[in-house]
């Protein structure tokens, strides 16, 4: 792997009021492994709204899947965490940045912020196609005030669920809602092409190591 390492993302589907569950389940989890070698850093993010279709979305840097693979083989971890309970529906993948945008000059604002996730479902064989649709639009929202960064993940295995995952950061859900809601950006062509079907929503950390 070079020294990007690689992206572990687990999309989430499951009820609201099984998610402060699942959140202690991730958190005793990642406790386990976050000192494992390999392991840079994980963040747990949290749907805002309630009738958005993923629920969490585990975001995870590692140097390498053989690092990660080493680490979940630790005694400790496979004694101690629990398998993925009946009522929430994972998928997992790995992914490389295939594009990027960052806010000219600093471009951070004060807190925390929020974050932007969109998960797209699409042929692997067709993802060549979608990415002007993507780059496009991604650019002009990276002028919009309040915009951090946006970064577009690429599937390594061509089965993997979601193909694509675009996880961008803006000061406050009021800055991202101003952007997309500007005529400007509206008037740009879609970023979902009928060939793939998308999955957006607003999600603030719940946990990180």
């Amino acid at each position: 792997m070079t020294d990007n390492g690689i992206t572990l993302i687990d999309a989430w589907e499951l009820p609201e009021d099984r998610i402060d569950e699942s959140v202690a389940r991730w958190r005793e989890r990642v406790g386990l492994i976050h000192a494992a070698p390999g392991f840079r850093d994980a963040r747990l993010h949290r749907r805002l709204l309630p009738e958005s279709r993923l629920g969490l979305v585990n975001v995870a840097h590692w140097d390498s899947i053989e690092a990660r693979d080493e680490a979940l083989a630790n005694p400790g971890f496979t004694a101690s965490a629990a398998t993925a309970a009946d009522y929430a529906t994972v998928h997992g993948g790995w992914y490389e940045v295939a594009a990027e945008y960052r806010a000219v000059g600093d471009g951070s604002g004060e807190g925390p912020g929020i974050t932007f996730i969109n998960a797209f479902e699409l042929p692997a064989e067709r993802i060549d196609e979608f990415l002007p649709y993507w780059l496009g639009h991604a650019e002009l929202m990276s002028k919009a005030p309040g915009f951090r960064d946006n970064r577009l993940h690429r599937a390594v295995d061509p089965d993997t669920r979601f193909q694509l995952v675009d996880i961008a950061h803006w000061d406050s859900p009021d800055a991202w809602r101003t952007a997309a809601n500007d005529p400007r950006f509206q008037q740009h062509p879609s970023t979902t092409p009928d060939f793939a079907v998308a999955d957006p929503a607003l999600f603030r950390v719940a946990v990180e190591f």
